[in-house]
């Protein structure tokens, strides 16, 4: 019995392993430039790794409409075959528009289970244990992407075509869901007729805003930290290498320590994090050499990390279960939204100052306004 229910436990979390792993190819792409070139140009093959987001963000916004044509079960097998099917496809042919198709169609999977891989645990889970779900769950997908860029390293050294091999693990990601994972009891898994009230999207909204911002913040960390300076001079690609890997890394920390912190600092620890975010970035903005970079960068992982976690938690909290799927869609939406704009944030900030120092200077600030705004808003509904 109890071995049951942790296969049951680790198929569901392995059902996030390959949502990150969108972009661990791009580490494909000197030889896929030397293999296209010159019919296509280096946008073009550089879309095959970018291409998939736009089916994740297409998926996520039909999710309220597949969700009422498909179960669970019948969501989860068609993602995970359209992930792996489509994901390995240019391992067996490598025509460009048929490799471009195949990663719109891998997006789609991608963009299926997305949703569903987080609502599941809130789903069938409860009380701590859910806490502790969700908080391994948010370190399964950085361990996932962390594994496939290695995993590509080493492929590529063979071939390039060999990379996308990586999605067949998707394959035994279903494999295990199907043989063990119940299909959850009818009176669970009826719908409802009540959608979702005002209170509940205003709720949404917060979050998937919250989602968005902290997302920004770790994109502009990727697009900035490489173009820092230590004594006028840019720092070389490998120590900015280093500076992400630790900066990614440590939210695996955070996702195993999340369920003792929640219990610990309770309805506080937002706020907290908030504020512990705002402090690492500003350890960032005043950052003039590269351990001062890392610590500071670290940190902002790991309460990165921890808020998404509350977000997602929250939403469980908050929202009714047979709901959960669609406002998990929508942060999810807020999520990917982050992503895409934080070049434009960028160059927003820009037009007051192109100074690294500025750029995450303004981050800490609004970071402390949130806090500000969260910790008055906790202790208002402590009051009433």
């Amino acid at each position: 019995m109890i071995m049951t229910k942790i296969l049951e436990k680790m198929s569901l979390l392995g059902l996030s392993l390959l949502l990150i792993s969108a972009f661990s190819i791009s580490t494909a792409l000197p030889p896929m430039l030397d293999y296209y070139s010159p019919t296509y140009n280096a946008s073009q093959i550089e879309l095959l790794v970018s291409v998939p987001s736009f089916s994740v963000v297409a998926m996520l916004l039909l999710n309220s409409f597949i969700d009422k044509w498909l179960n669970d079960r019948q969501l989860i097998m068609t993602g995970l075959i359209l992930l792996s099917g489509a994901g390995i496809f240019p391992f067996f042919v490598q025509l460009y528009p048929l490799v471009l198709l195949s990663r719109l169609v891998f997006g789609m999977g991608i963009g299926l289970i997305n949703a569903k891989a987080i609502s599941i645990i809130s789903q069938r889970y409860q009380g701590k244990e859910r806490v502790q779900m969700l908080g391994i769950r948010g370190s399964m997908e950085l361990i996932g992407g962390a594994s496939c860029s290695l995993l590509v390293g080493q492929l590529l050294k063979i071939h390039w075509t060999l990379a996308f091999l990586i999605y067949g693990f998707g394959f035994i990601i279903l494999a295990m869901y199907l043989l063990f994972v119940p299909p959850m009891e009818q009176v669970e898994v009826q719908k409802s007729k009540q959608g979702l009230n005002k209170k509940d999207f205003a709720m949404i909204l917060g979050m998937a805003l919250l989602a968005g911002f902290v997302i920004c913040i770790n994109s502009s960390i990727s697009l900035r930290v490489p173009l820092f300076q230590v004594d006028g001079k840019t720092i070389v690609s490998g120590q900015s290498a280093l500076v992400l890997s630790l900066e990614q890394g440590i939210g695996i920390v955070a996702g195993l320590s999340f369920a003792s912190l929640l219990a610990h600092i309770k309805n506080r620890l937002l706020p907290m994090a908030l504020f512990c975010l705002s402090i690492c970035l500003f350890g960032i903005a005043l950052a003039n050499n590269l351990l001062t970079l890392i610590l500071s960068s670290v940190g902002v992982g790991f309460f990165y990390s921890i808020i998404l976690t509350i977000i997602f938690h929250r939403l469980s909290e908050c929202i009714a279960r047979n709901l959960l799927n669609k406002a998990t869609a929508y942060v999810l939406l807020g999520c990917n939204l982050g992503s895409a704009v934080s070049p434009y944030v960028l160059k927003l900030l820009a037009l007051v100052s192109s100074s690294f120092s500025w750029i995450f200077l303004a981050y800490a600030i609004v970071s402390f306004l949130l806090f500000l705004g969260f910790l008055l808003n906790s202790r208002v509904v402590k009051k009433a």
